[in-house]
């Protein structure tokens, strides 16, 4: 859409305001189901997906460190988890993307893998420092099937308009 050079500098504010609909997303999704189920909206990693593909490893992990940081803080405030997993994700993007084939069905199963994983790990370092307590049934039937779920969704829906804006071109 966008040429690389200019799109650079759109990017961080691109994410951010991707950042900021995930969590209104997920509030509006949670409270539509009255808190019985909690969806996380995972378009920041959709679109880090597309980025990695484009954009220079360097100018994405710090990129992604600030939005950690600015995560961290507006949403949990520790600054820290968010910090390291947006860029550990992103690291991981970059070493999959040169040994694994990119198609249409490899970013599907990427995408879920990478949520999958975002979703563990940020989990598992609060459960360390005892900022959350959580029941792994109720984390996995109530809260990771449904962020999958939504995920495929918000993948099948904004796959091609994604691939577009974050292009190579």
């Amino acid at each position: 859409m966008l040429k690389k050079e200019t799109m650079k500098y759109y990017l961080p504010v691109i994410l951010f305001f991707l950042m900021l609909l995930d969590g209104q997303v997920t509030r509006v999704l949670g409270e539509w189901t009255k808190g019985v189920y909690m969806a996380n909206a995972h378009f920041l990693i959709l679109a880090l997906l597309f980025c990695s593909l484009s954009f220079s490893k360097r100018y994405l992990l710090i990129t992604t460190i600030v939005l950690g940081a600015i995560f961290d803080m507006y949403y949990i405030g520790v600054i820290g988890i968010y910090a390291v997993a947006l860029p550990l994700i992103v690291f991981i993007m970059y070493s999959m993307s040169q040994i694994i084939h990119t198609n249409i069905f490899t970013e599907f199963f990427s995408m879920i893998i990478f949520v999958t994983g975002y979703e563990l790990f940020t989990l598992i370092i609060q459960l360390i420092f005892k900022l959350a307590i959580v029941n792994k049934n109720y984390f996995i039937t109530q809260f990771l099937g449904p962020t999958l779920l939504l995920n495929m969704i918000i993948f099948a829906i904004f796959v091609f308009p994604f691939k577009k804006l974050f292009s190579d071109e």
